[in-house]
């Protein structure tokens, strides 16, 4: 992995957007990887490699996590929570991204393991800068360098 680059897993069940963090990823100049799935039983799938995503090559294991809270069958909080009970993966540091307001989401998601929580912008501008201020920060943090043996 280049220094610097970030390989993301986005957690989120809206396809849009997936669409849009990964059209304001290109738009914000990051080189970074981003790598979709749609809810947290799928995002433990990914980083457990089954199915799907044994191959590491096309699906390699995130240094960060960028997850939603709300969504079918394995939300953001449980997945924070099996996250933070898996040694392995709970090194990875984890952003909720959420369109929540409610302050008790917020707690929650604090209290369930989340590094950060930032809410969801309105326009393609906005989430262009929270995602380049975001990149730019974790970019720059040492985060563990996530192999198959851990």
């Amino acid at each position: 992995m280049k220094p610097g680059r970030l390989i993301i897993l986005l957690v989120e069940d809206d396809d849009n957007d997936i669409f849009f963090v990964r059209h304001a990823t290109e738009a914000s100049g990051a080189r970074h990887a981003v790598y979709g799935v749609h809810d947290g039983e799928e995002a433990t799938s990914y980083l457990t490699g089954a199915g799907q995503f044994a191959d590491r090559h096309s699906f390699p294991l995130p240094n960060v996590i960028l997850t939603d809270i709300k969504m079918p069958r394995m939300g953001g909080f449980e997945l924070l929570r099996w996250l933070r009970t898996n040694s392995q993966y709970a090194v990875i540091p984890t952003i909720v991204y959420s369109s929540s307001h409610l302050e008790e989401d917020v707690r929650e998601a604090y209290k369930s393991g989340a590094n950060s929580f930032i809410r969801k912008p309105c326009s393609i501008e906005e989430m262009v800068e929270i995602l380049r201020i975001m990149y730019q920060y974790w970019s720059r943090c040492e985060c563990p360098v996530m192999t198959r043996a851990q």
